[in-house]
């Protein structure tokens, strides 16, 4: 077995401990920051009354307590799933977490279905013609695309999509919807559509979902390509490979059954990654799109100083990153059998 009972035991403690480090730091963090949230609760309360509201609301929210009750109570929510009622929105935390969250993965999956075949086919054909113009140009061009601002793009494809007149704004045509009788089942928009044959909404959330897409898939796409192009390299002066050709194997099998599976490992190490870190840039960019995902959450999180759907946001991010590391280790065991856990 590649995967180890005692490698599983280690990575879920070292994930529940890194977990509760995000919870006390964050929580920390956004109590502490300027602005009452009990103000807010309250409903930024005047008049002679106002100050008796907001002792009310500072009792209802629990900041009355002292400040390592708050976080060890704080602590227990999150470890139990309740976060609690959302400050901003009065809805329970998690409802809303869910709700954004399946939002911006909708949002990821058709980036990174765009983005790792064309990375990976990208660096493969750069690796077949090193030392050309076009080796050169594609790293060049994948190492722009790596580094461009992800809200920069985002607000570039969105100018741009306006000006020609295409409407790329929001998840799906509400009114489209209500007449279509389209309802949401998973809160993923694009499979709903599907489960109820609705094709109409489907190609609408399509087209709504796959300019933010190209947005948030430039990372990956700059990355996939230069780490594939650099273990493609390597790969084709492995002696098997020289083998192969020697044996008179045709080139496409030596390039994609030989060469190119012996860049699988580190392929889904570096997409695991590169998945976690493109969760804080489709929040970014849904944003700019007016998707109702975690960005937009998070932005009316702090601006209403919302302590709760903050951390939970926090919270998910966290968790996106372990279990995007834990789950890209794993694979990288089954793909390449000299890898142990």
């Amino acid at each position: 077995m590649p995967v180890s009972l005692n490698y599983l035991v280690r990575r879920v403690g070292w994930s529940i401990a890194t977990i509760a480090g995000v919870v006390i730091l964050s929580y920390l963090v956004l109590v502490l920051s300027p602005g009452d949230p009990a103000v807010k609760w309250a409903g930024n309360p005047r008049g002679p009354g106002a100050a008796k509201a907001i002792e009310n609301a500072r009792k209802e929210l629990g900041l009355d307590q002292p400040l390592y009750l708050q976080v060890l109570n704080f602590l227990r929510m999150a470890f139990t799933g309740d976060l609690g009622i959302s400050i901003a929105y009065k809805k329970p935390v998690s409802e809303i977490l869910w709700r954004g969250l399946a939002a911006t993965l909708e949002l990821l999956a058709l980036a990174y279905a765009i983005a790792i075949p064309l990375g990976a086919f990208i660096g493969v054909m750069a690796s077949l013609r090193r030392g050309t113009w076009l080796d050169g140009f594609i790293q060049s061009a994948s190492l722009v695309l790596a580094n461009t601002p992800t809200f920069w793009l985002g607000i570039a494809i969105f100018m741009v999509l306006s000006t020609s007149g295409v409407t790329a704004y929001g998840r799906v045509d509400t009114r489209l919807a209500l007449a279509t009788g389209f309802r949401s089942i998973t809160g993923l928009y694009l499979l709903d559509a599907l489960v109820q044959l609705n094709f109409p909404v489907f190609l609408d959330v399509l087209a709504r979902t796959f300019p933010p897409a190209l947005a948030v898939a430039a990372y990956p796409v700059g990355v996939c390509a230069r780490v594939t192009r650099a273990l493609m390299a390597d790969a084709l002066l492995e002696g098997f490979v020289q083998s192969a050709v020697a044996w008179g194997v045709s080139r496409r099998a030596v390039v994609w059954r030989y060469a190119f599976r012996a860049t699988l490992a580190g392929l889904v190490q570096v997409s695991g990654l590169a998945f976690a870190y493109s969760l804080v840039d489709a929040m970014v960019v849904e944003y700019v799109f007016g998707r109702d995902g975690l960005g937009r959450f998070l932005f009316d999180s702090v601006n209403t100083s919302d302590f709760r759907l903050a951390t939970g946001l926090i919270i998910v991010v966290a968790l996106f990153y372990v279990l995007a590391n834990t789950l890209a280790d794993i694979v990288q065991a089954l793909v390449d059998p000299r890898v142990k856990l």
